[in-house]
């Protein structure tokens, strides 16, 4: 991460689906508080009974009550407006392509599973030397480690609706995985097929070259 963190993500072709982060660390500045307990992750304390009008890039939860709560949520999307070529990419580098206009949304599980899918796709087409085959599974294992542990956290099948259906090498092992949670030899599997997987974890145009590439040998 040190040494990718700060790269466009659009420079490169197994990178380019999230070049609406920018970089990893855009991205993580603006949404790395998820992966903090949540007791850390408000930015803003209020009293129950309080009207609060809060900022974007914030974990909305808290204070505790038992009472009924109201929340309004807005986001805005820039206006299409005529534009030259140069004006137009201007745009796209500002606010992402025309698929990821508008605000993202994410939860700490969310979150990780994209960004499993970044850097498995930058371990295989940077790091995948005979000599670093270990190395770079180790780093893929300690990467699900975490996502099994968020998943743990705050097991919903909510997030099987929240990922896009073309997705649906993660859609499946992820429902497997929220079935399975309390059987450790079966996650111990999951973990090991999600390793091993030309599919689970990565983004669909990866996941389809490799698929071809797969088929051709």
């Amino acid at each position: 991460l040190q040494h990718q963190s700060d790269r466009a993500l659009k420079s490169k072709w197994y990178t380019k689906f999230f070049s609406f982060w920018k970089t990893i660390n855009i991205h993580l500045e603006c949404f790395g508080k998820l992966y903090q307990p949540v007791s850390f992750q408000l930015g803003l304390q209020t009293d129950p009974g309080t009207t609060l009008i809060a900022g974007g890039n914030e974990v909305h939860a808290g204070p505790a009550t038992s009472g009924p709560r109201m929340f309004a949520f807005a986001i805005g999307i820039p206006e299409e407006i005529d534009a030259t070529d140069n004006e137009k990419d201007q745009c796209e580098e500002s606010f992402g392509n025309d698929d990821n206009d508008g605000e993202v949304q994410y939860s700490p599980v969310l979150l990780h599973i994209d960004f499993c899918c970044l850097l498995f796709s930058i371990l295989d087409y940077e790091y995948a030397k005979s000599d670093n085959a270990h190395a770079v599974r180790e780093a893929k294992l300690f990467l699900i480690n975490i996502l099994i542990d968020l998943i743990k956290d705050y097991p919903i099948k909510g997030y099987l609706r929240q990922i896009d259906p073309v997705r649906t090498g993660i859609l499946i092992w992820l429902e497997n995985v929220l079935n399975s949670l309390d059987c450790d030899d079966a996650i111990a599997e999951l973990m090991e097929k999600a390793v091993c997987s030309d599919e689970i974890f990565y983004t669909p145009d990866i996941a389809k070259r490799r698929s071809k590439k797969k088929k051709r040998r």
